[in-house]
């Protein structure tokens, strides 16, 4: 894995680089993100930002470059947490390059010190937890998660506000066990199963028993083995799943079997601060087979190096570049 360094061919970057020769596109993109990586961080000056406006107009593959990594960390796949972040820092529009570009000045780790919703329970990115309720119930929430709990004696419900958790549930027939995620409830047959939010969508694996999920005007039962999605408002169909593989973090690790690099990406993200972005479609699309300890996880450049032809740079905390070998 390396730290960012090397040079850029028209103008000054951040940490001293200067473009290699024209036409070498590697070296751009690798000022792109030297630059994109400067403004994340608080501090820029006016003479930083000149600098980077005659970068920019210089030539304009430079404006495709900045482009293209600001596109993937405002796009879809950028991490929740700056997702649900309020605007920081400095925000503005730069009108005089070769295409309007949004200078994000002074998010660094302020971003991720975000206004989650506060729950009951809740683990930090990177942190799990586990923890024991008053009917007797066990709850293991994943990184970056949060429940709040509202125990009653006609029910038992929890909400999960963010994240994912699995639930062990104890048997009681008067009271119902329910997991609420926006308009989705999911009660527990005497089960254990894991409910996760990503993004819009929420899906449901059912490790033993059955779980009944339901979601405005639509019902579904699920057995053991077996997940459903809930996204946009519609539910899906029951699909076998292989439930160790995808419960796999209860026991810090990660698997992906032929999983396109750029969901790869997005899952090791939500165990780290900061982005991880994939320069080239087609390196997103790349199947990956691996296995990831995410107790590491401060060593995830290094495990996608070691296990795939790419190269991992460092730019900041809060942003690191992966480019095809």
């Amino acid at each position: 894995m390396k730290v960012a360094g090397g040079k850029d061919a028209t103008a000054e970057t951040p940490a001293g680089r200067e473009t290699a020769a024209q036409g070498d596109e590697a070296a751009i993109a690798h000022a792109a993100a030297s630059w994109f990586a400067h403004f994340l961080e608080p501090g820029a000056t006016a003479a930083d930002e000149s600098k980077f406006r005659r970068w920019i107009e210089a030539d304009e593959r430079h404006a495709r470059a900045y482009a293209d990594i600001e596109r993937i960390w405002l796009g879809a796949g950028m991490a929740p947490q700056l997702a649900q972040a309020q605007p920081l820092g400095r925000r503005r529009l730069l009108k005089n390059g070769a295409a309007g570009l949004l200078l994000i000045g002074g998010i660094g780790a302020a971003a991720w010190q975000t206004t989650r919703p506060a729950g009951d329970y809740e683990t930090a990115i990177g942190e799990t937890r586990s923890i024991a309720l008053s009917d007797g119930s066990t709850v293991e929430l994943s990184t970056s998660s949060a429940i709040s709990v509202n125990f009653t004696p006609q029910r038992r419900q929890i909400t999960l506000l963010s994240g994912e958790a699995f639930f062990r549930v104890a048997p009681d027939r008067n009271r119902p066990f329910s997991v609420i995620t926006e308009d989705l409830v999911t009660t527990a047959l005497g089960t254990a199963f894991s409910v996760c939010r990503a993004g819009s969508s929420v899906s449901v694996s059912v490790a033993e028993h059955a779980v009944e999920v339901a979601a405005r005007q639509s019902r579904q039962a699920v057995e053991a083995g077996y997940s459903i999605s809930y996204r946009d408002g519609v539910l899906s169909r029951p699909e076998a799943t292989d439930i160790e593989t995808r419960l796999a973090w209860r026991q810090g690790k990660l698997v992906f079997i032929s999983t396109p690099l750029k969901e790869v990406v997005a899952r090791l993200e939500q165990w780290r601060r900061g982005r991880m972005i994939v320069l080239g479609d087609a390196l997103g699309r790349q199947p990956v087979t691996m296995i990831v300890d995410v107790r590491r996880r401060e060593k995830i450049g290094q495990i996608l190096e070691e296990g795939l032809l790419v190269t991992v740079t460092d730019y900041s905390p809060w942003l690191s570049v992966i480019r095809q070998r």
